[in-house]
């Protein structure tokens, strides 16, 4: 997988010029195709065998970006991509960097309005439990009306979310003079945490300064656990003591003598001058050389809530042992029907097998590329269902990892794909047999094999009632993957009349495969009950986007009416005929598998869309977002012509 340069397209983006090259990712400047609009795209670097931390901090952004929507947050736009990249609204003005640092601070009046921006924005994190866990200078965006917006959520946890990087990174993650004492521990579910790094941003804005030093050195860290830090008048005596005792408060070493909420340090901070002033208040002395030679006990461990792995704890657990791109197919196939029959979470799990830690080699650098761009493959496979893995990538001996991560997950299934070594083509099944001898794996193991009956070709073939039950799970899943399929065919229709108003659009069925199903069996002439069910409903799609590339080349308030009031309609209508058909094939069987819940609930995902779906479904609630952008845009330029007076 190629990195992209400069020129480059990537997907329906230019990049235009590199803002940032860094370790772990890139950030280029980039222009929307659709939009229009300048964007900045952070691409992540693919060695992630030398350096898995990549691949953990674009998963845990991408999931966590999904659920935001704050105007103190920067806006994360979410489009079809061919690789992994985070895409975001290009921002104005200069990183808080630019005005703090070495001996750079600012007066206490613009210290504290910038402390009240940022309480507002991580107060509404917290209320979503989502915890930042890397607040600091560079992650606070300063814009050119005195707002800000927070970036980076790349170390973010959610208590809604598996947070994998407490799971599978060892080390604490962070910047180390930044983060609270007890983020070195591998604390990371503790909103007191974002407290203490807001305490000592506040202690920077008007000191200049940091208590402690700017050392990524573990064992410089960890004196934050015995020591305190020096006072803020010491370094500026000019502080009000009101506003030191809130910065000492903010960044105690103890978390439960620190605020317990944002709301009550933000109340404070606007209150400060009603506050008492203390002795602590009043200090502007650096602890006694007594203090620094014997300090405090250092702080523990404490009990640690249980680390989270899993969505919900309700839904069932299917993990898939990924191998290499010519194997995981079949695994990816039977992972996508057994969630879809179960309503199951999937873990996607690859394991390092190696035993040295030494392999930053080039082959090794082009593997973890190579796995990189098979994870996206992957993940976009089961999301076109609506299935959202989770992706580990985990050091160690394959059985131990498998039957380890089985254990944790309460999984009922594990899905393993043939081997990625060549030498030993009955790898598989030999990991399967030393699961069962060693009884490593308490759940159901499987070696997923080639489909040996495709509905799509295969159903013509049959006569009604010919039906095998496996036959028939088949048949089911294959109607939500038509449902899905549909629906991102025809939102991806649409999206070449936004992109391209000028180009004659292909019509035909070419690349409609609800169209070539129906054509097949309307062949066979064996299912005409199914033609009947579907066939109508098939006509009016077409029908729909006739009329919708009969419309003018920017009319974009009739397509979105046309897309609105009749394609997500018809949408719904047909998951529900689909449903009818699936009980249709299940009527003529003795003994029916259980139902796919899919085509057995009568809702509609298309009413419910929300920013936190994924796959056909966010691109449906993109497509209407975006058609409502280009339509004020319209309505901009029509005022702009009127008021120039043009025809």
């Amino acid at each position: 997988m190629v990195f992209p340069e400069v020129g480059d397209s990537l997907d329906i983006f230019i990049l235009t010029a590199k803002l940032h090259d860094g370790a772990l990712t890139c950030l280029f400047l980039a222009e929307d195709q659709l939009s229009r609009e300048e964007v900045v795209l952070k691409i992540p670097c693919g060695d992630i065998l030398n350096q898995p931390i990549i691949l953990y901090h674009y998963q845990n952004e991408e999931r966590i970006s999904r659920l935001l929507d704050h105007p103190g947050i920067v806006r994360f736009i979410h489009r079809q991509r061919s690789r992994q990249y985070i895409i975001m609204e290009k921002l104005s003005g200069k990183d808080l960097r630019s005005q703090v640092g070495r001996n750079r601070k600012l007066e206490l009046h613009d210290a504290l309005a910038l402390m009240n921006n940022i309480c507002e924005v991580v107060g509404y994190l917290h209320k979503q439990s989502i915890v930042h866990l890397d607040l600091k200078p560079e992650n606070i965006f300063c814009l050119k009306d005195s707002t800000i917006k927070l970036i980076d959520f790349g170390l973010a946890s959610c208590q809604d979310l598996p947070d994998l990087l407490a799971i599978d990174l060892r080390n604490p993650q962070g910047t180390p003079w930044y983060i609270a004492p007890e983020q070195l521990l591998g604390e990371r579910f503790d909103p007191r945490c974002d407290i203490y790094s807001m305490g000592m941003l506040f202690y920077e804005m008007l000191t200049g300064q940091l208590p402690w030093p700017r050392s990524s050195n573990i064992q410089v860290a960890h004196r934050r656990l015995r020591h305190d830090p020096d006072p803020p008048r010491y370094y500026n005596p000019e502080i009000p003591p009101q506003i030191q005792s809130i910065i000492l408060r903010a960044i105690s070493r103890h978390a439960g003598e620190r605020y317990s909420s944002i709301k009550e340090m933000q109340n404070d901070l606007k209150c400060w001058q009603q506050l008492p002033v203390t002795t602590v208040g009043r200090a502007s002395k650096r602890p006694s050389l007594w203090q620094r030679l014997f300090p405090g006990k250092a702080i523990q461990k404490v009990g640690t809530k249980h680390k989270k792995t899993r969505v919900s704890e309700s839904k069932p657990q299917i993990i898939g042992a990924l191998s290499d791109s010519f194997t995981s197919a079949n695994m990816l196939n039977e992972v996508r029907k057994q969630a879809l029959i179960r309503s199951a979470e999937v873990t996607l799990v690859y394991v390092i097998e190696e035993e040295s830690d030494a392999h930053t080699t080039y082959s090794f650098t082009v593997e973890g590329e190579q796995l990189m761009a098979e994870f996206e493959r992957s993940v976009q496979n089961l999301r076109r269902f609506s299935i959202d893995p989770g992706i580990r990538l985990i050091r160690g001996d394959l059985v131990e990892v498998l039957g380890m991560l089985s254990e944790s997950l309460g999984a009922e299934l594990l899905v393993l794909g043939t081997s990625r070594k060549k030498k030993s083509l009955l790898r598989g099944a030999s990991v399967q047999h030393r699961l069962e001898r060693e009884k490593a794996c308490s759940c159901q193991v499987v070696v997923a094999a080639e489909e040996q009956f495709v509905p799509a070709t295969d159903l013509k073939d049959l006569q009604p009632g010919q039906l095998t039950e496996q036959q028939m799970l088949s048949c089911d899943i294959f109607l939500v993957d038509l449902w899905f399929e549909h629906l991102h065919y025809h939102t991806d229709f649409i999206y070449q009349l936004l992109l391209y108003p000028e180009r004659e659009i292909d019509l035909s069925e070419d690349n409609c495969k609800f169209g070539q199903f129906l054509l097949s069996l309307e062949d066979s002439g064996n299912w005409s009950q199914i033609m009947a069910e579907l066939g109508s409903i098939h006509l009016r799609f077409h029908e729909v986007a006739a009329k919708m590339a009969a419309l003018h080349p920017h009319d974009h308030a009739g397509l979105q009416n046309l897309y609105t009031l009749e394609s997500l309609p018809l949408s719904c209508e047909l998951k529900k005929e689909l449903g009818q058909v699936s009980l249709t094939l299940r009527s003529q069987l003795e003994h029916e598998p259980p139902p796919v819940p899919f085509l057995a609930d009568v809702s509609c995902p298309v009413i419910t869309q929300n920013m936190a779906c994924y796959g056909p479904l966010l691109r449906a609630f993109n497509l209407d977002q975006d058609l409502g952008v280009m339509i004020k845009r319209d309505n901009v330029r029509s005022s702009l012509s009127s008021a120039r007076g043009d025809d």
